[in-house]
């Protein structure tokens, strides 16, 4: 895999595994909603929380999905600061900065709720340029979050090759690519159940990895 001098991270699925609390929060917004959480399976619940149109399919009356994810942002805002980082995650992470690399995260997350997820895993420490979706104008696929990062460490234009944005879904690699910059794709096999495999791949990421101790053996 090539090297980068410019490294930036999505957090909420790259960083963090979040996955089963996303399953959950739907769960319990379909219970709320009148749905029957317990009637569907976890991967049939998993292949719908990227899109709250989607849910339709779940059962949520196409009235009620504006209500559907107001409600599960607010369960969002309580569960997912309590993440956990994927292995190997904050290791990699201090590689790159101790060989003296830029190093930038930028969510799509409300920065209420990243900020919370920051704060419990320490990832402050690591890097101050940290942007969230609110932000900046426009979020993922567009390429806002991550020229505001690019601009935040200084990197000049001239030298957004040698920087890669990671992360776990199509919006990612698509706003990396419109950002001018490499993408890499996470997809460990917990990911399976959320994004088809084919149509994420159909954006063409630069690199794929299946879990963090790629990256860190690149390095």
């Amino acid at each position: 895999m090539k090297q980068y001098a410019t490294y930036i991270f999505d957090l909420d699925g790259t960083i963090t595994d979040t996955t089963q609390i996303w399953i959950e929060i739907f769960r319990d917004c379909l219970d709320h909603g009148g749905v029957a959480s317990a009637n569907i399976a976890d991967d049939e619940i998993a292949r719908h929380t990227h899109n709250w149109d989607a849910t339709v399919a779940l059962g949520v009356n196409p009235h009620d999905v504006p209500e559907f994810a107001g409600y599960a942002a607010t369960l969002a805002r309580t569960r997912l600061v309590g993440a956990d980082l994927f292995p190997g995650a904050y290791e990699t992470l201090e590689v790159i900065q101790d060989q003296g690399k830029h190093l930038a995260i930028f969510s799509t997350m409300d920065r209420p709720i990243l900020e919370g997820a920051i704060d419990h895993n320490k990832l402050d420490t690591l890097t101050p340029v940290i942007i969230a979706g609110t932000d900046v104008p426009r979020r993922k696929p567009h390429p806002d979050g991550i020229i505001k990062a690019l601009q935040d460490l200084g990197v000049a234009e001239k030298d957004y090759a040698h920087a890669v944005y990671v992360g776990d879904k199509d919006t990612d690699i698509q706003a990396a690519k419109a950002a001018g910059v490499d993408s890499i794709l996470f997809y460990p096999a917990i990911h399976q159940i959320i994004y088809d495999r084919e149509t994420v791949m159909s954006h063409n990421p630069t690199h794929v990895i299946a879990d963090w101790q790629e990256l860190h053996d690149s390095l």
